[in-house]
């Protein structure tokens, strides 16, 4: 199964907070955007939480994670473009946390199938290794976007089926436009919990 987790920026207050660079999001502003998630593909049957709710997957389950507007303008353009592993059961993430056998999560992929469909140009460049950011112990994984024009179904990042039992917390990267116009990119900190099926 999949779970769709769908954050909800507020392009009305990015637009007066403009953002950094790629690879050197500004925190997003205010407190974390809110959420909706669910399984299938009818997001009006998603539940609705705020934006600190850790998602409970389930094992086996991929995660597919997309960033729209709350407000659903026309003329925002926005997509996920970095995802940072922090914290695994609120302990410094390793390496190993990630690699290996006994992997928490393996590759996390930048998806969009749909550009013919809705003609517009996601631009990506090389996935960088997961490596040390700033010191921390933070790994990263990072493809670069650029949308040329709004769009109505978002890229997403995927993250393939979870196996240990736990909470990932991670940060989440991503690009916005409005109007065509670069605002920046921006930066919060969700998690996911991930639980055997009841």
């Amino acid at each position: 199964m999949t779970m769709h987790i769908i954050f909800l920026i507020d392009s009305n207050s990015i637009k007066q907070n403009p953002g950094g660079q790629f690879g050197s999001p500004k925190t997003y502003p205010g407190s974390h955007p809110p959420l909706k998630y669910g399984r299938g593909n009818d997001p009006t049957t998603y539940t609705n939480q705020g934006g600190d709710t850790p998602v409970t997957v389930y094992f086996n389950e991929e995660v597919l994670i997309s960033v729209q507007d709350a407000n659903s303008n026309v003329g925002v353009a926005c997509a996920p473009v970095g995802f940072v592993a922090m914290t695994w059961k609120t302990d410094p993430i390793t390496l190993g946390d990630l690699t290996g056998g006994d992997a928490i999560i393996g590759d996390v992929s930048f998806r969009d199938t749909r550009v013919s469909s809705y003609g517009y140009d996601y631009v990506v460049g090389p996935n960088s290794q997961w490596a040390q950011e700033n010191g921390y112990q933070y790994l990263v994984t990072r493809h670069d976007a650029s949308l040329t024009s709004p769009v109505k179904r978002n890229p997403y990042i995927l993250v393939p089926a979870l196996a240990t039992p736990g909470t990932l917390q991670y940060g989440l990267e991503f690009y916005c436009a409005i109007g065509g116009e670069y605002i920046g990119n921006y930066w919060f900190d969700p998690s996911i919990t991930i639980a055997a099926p009841q």
